[in-house]
């Protein structure tokens, strides 16, 4: 998770788009590892795999909306990536008993 966190991290500080090969590795590699993983997770691991999907996920849709050859791909990787989230956040508030709010909170100081 860490080494998928810090990706992020740095992909957060790019000014350019991020080529759709490099985006499309990075989606691939966060879904395998959940698919993997999910059971094993700690609590800071789920929310720090929340906080990638929703930037991912955001990122993926807007990029969906023009129209290209990778438009379908993207719109793909935005649906996957909310299923994810919404995943998590319904077992970080009924498994792990964090209220939506704090999740909401610890996500956002992720990025800080």
């Amino acid at each position: 998770m860490e080494s998928l966190f810090n990706q992020m991290a740095e992909f957060i500080k790019m000014e350019e788009e991020l080529p759709f090969a490099e985006f499309q590795s990075y989606y691939t590699s966060v879904m395998a590892f959940l698919q993997k993983e999910y059971q094993d997770l700690t609590v800071d691991d789920l929310l720090k795999a929340k906080g990638i999907l929703s930037i991912m996920g955001a990122n993926a849709k807007t990029r969906a909306l023009v129209k290209n050859e990778n438009r379908k791909k993207f719109q793909k990787m935005a649906e996957k990536s909310a299923f994810w989230d919404d995943a998590i956040t319904r077992r970080l508030v009924k498994i792990e008993g964090l209220s939506n709010d704090e999740v909401q909170e610890k996500v956002e100081s992720l990025w800080e």
